[in-house]
């Protein structure tokens, strides 16, 4: 199993420049065809707010629209001739108030996404929390990096979190192709108020013993941490081990666990500074 065609989510010109080394580095380590995608942003009036519609308005905006598309496209284009990885050009008119729109219809035709984490400050309104979208709808798995790691490598050191959910189950066999390049790999379980102690012991083993299987040696790591939540946890953890990625479930609990108890993922992403691999 590998990773053949790779979308990046070049969805401003901030987020080409500090994800497109990476992306392009991923293209070459997987030997994948590598789509960059640039969402333009769409002029959307809203009720009950008068906008002048006059010829020179809508210019200003297209002329801006625009400009930023094709500096996105040349920074994409050079990224993709010097990294030596064949690569594609999409743009793509926003067509309602939701970029993930857009974003979401060419991620379901590839094999790995790759963004930004999510920042509030550099995203367009209408790209506003458009990494959870790509998690929770596209069926694909979701490689979300930090605006500052560049071209470090992805994946040498990589902790694996396990809670037995449909998502965890998922983002395990997605990350297969980081997990067999590896050099360290290691099962974290942590115990919430919803396990039974006999799986809780148990269940982290299985799954080195899956991961064996497919040529990855894994250590197990059991936490029992009732001061800490998950989230707080697994990127605890994943510092401690030196990791280059975290690999996980993405949203798995239902609304009223995550107002109770907290939402892992929903913290790894706002407090992460390393790759996360997620699925949902």
């Amino acid at each position: 199993m590998s990773y053949k065609t790779i979308l990046a989510c070049l969805t401003s010109e901030f987020a080409a420049a500090h994800l497109l080394p990476a992306a392009c580095g991923l293209a070459r380590q997987f030997d994948a065809h590598l789509t960059g995608l640039h969402t333009r942003e769409a002029l959307v009036p809203y009720s009950g707010i008068a906008i002048a519609s006059d010829e020179i308005v809508l210019g200003d905006f297209n002329r801006r629209v625009a400009e930023e598309d094709r500096k996105i496209e040349n920074l994409f284009q050079a990224a993709a001739d010097q990294a030596g990885c064949t690569a594609e050009w999409r743009s793509r008119a926003a067509r309602s108030p939701d970029a993930a729109d857009e974003l979401l219809d060419s991620a379901t035709r590839c094999d790995l996404i790759v963004a930004l984490l999510p920042d509030r400050q550099q995203e367009r309104f209408d790209q506003a929390g458009f990494q959870k979208d790509l998690v929770v709808n596209s069926g694909r798995p979701v490689l979300l990096l930090p605006d500052d790691w560049d071209s470090k490598p992805v994946g040498t050191r990589i902790l694996t979190a396990w809670n037995g959910s449909r998502e965890s189950a998922r983002a395990l066999h997605d990350g297969l192709p980081f997990l067999q390049r590896a050099a360290f790999a290691e099962v974290v379980t942590i115990q919430e108020p919803h396990h039974r102690s006999a799986e809780f012991a148990t269940e982290g083993h299985e799954i080195a013993r899956l991961l064996f299987r497919h040529g990855v040696t894994a250590e197990v790591r059991q936490i029992q941490d009732t001061e800490h939540p998950p989230g707080i946890r697994i990127l605890m953890e994943a510092a401690s081990q030196q990791c280059d990625l975290v690999i996980m479930g993405g949203y798995g609990h239902s609304r009223l666990h995550r107002l109770i108890f907290g939402d892992a993922s929903e913290h790894v992403l706002r407090e992460a500074r390393i790759p996360v691999l997620m699925s949902g």
